[in-house]
């Protein structure tokens, strides 16, 4: 005569707890997801501020790399040859009225990479934006093994704005590519590194879930 092995309900309950997470899990699990203020990058993430160039020397030179923090730029447009700069504050040919602190740009059409350090992995980048009337910024993210997603930013070039990408592997790398930067420059500042953090929803879903079980096994028990 067969048995009917039939599923044990903690088994069942765990499948349903395991499921519910995995639907209902937010984007900032995705990889990778984009935002454009500082507010639901923050809420998405747990980051510190590690470059602001404010001690970055030398200013106001184009440099082929530059190396700081960990972080390396690499310029890949310019003129006479591909580079990156440092601008001080003061600066009025940028879309802001003027800039009020360092920001990393190029000379000419701005087209750079930032590359982060592998030894700290990062699941969270974020940092200001400064655009002009030219058209968009066009964000690649890249994972270990290439390019995660493109975003495509746009916003008022008369204020600071902000760019931010959370995936579900480390980010190895970003690009920054805009145009019309050799009549009105474009940049970035304050870079925020970190990663993401578990979703109150998702942490509440696996706590009902093990509460269940618990009670599932005292329940036989008794």
């Amino acid at each position: 005569m067969k048995r009917n092995r039939s599923i044990p309900a903690s088994w069942m309950c765990c499948f349903f707890v395991a499921w519910l997470v995995f639907a209902y899990a937010p984007r900032a699990f995705g990889s990778p997801s984009y935002y454009t203020d500082l507010a639901s990058f923050d809420a998405a993430s747990q980051t510190s501020l590690v470059e602001d160039f404010e001690l970055v020397s030398p200013k106001n030179t184009p440099l082929p790399t530059l190396t700081t923090n960990g972080i390396t730029f690499v310029g890949l447009a310019g003129i006479p040859f591909p580079n990156v700069y440092v601008a001080s504050p003061g600066f009025t040919n940028f879309g802001v009225p003027i800039t009020t602190s360092s920001v990393l740009t190029a000379n000419g059409a701005e087209d750079f990479r930032v590359e982060l350090q592998l030894s700290s992995p990062s699941t969270a980048v974020g940092f200001d934006t400064y655009l002009n009337g030219y058209g968009p910024a066009t964000i690649e993210v890249h994972g270990s093994g290439g390019l995660l997603g493109t975003f495509s930013l746009s916003h008022d070039p008369t204020t600071v704005g902000f760019f931010g990408a959370t995936a579900n592997e480390p980010i190895y790398k970003m690009r920054w590519t805009t145009i019309g930067g050799q009549t009105v420059n474009t940049g970035i500042d304050n870079i925020r590194l970190g990663n993401v953090v578990p979703a109150p929803g998702g942490l509440v879903l696996v706590s009902i879930g093990a509460g269940v079980v618990g009670w599932l096994r005292r329940r036989r028990m008794v």
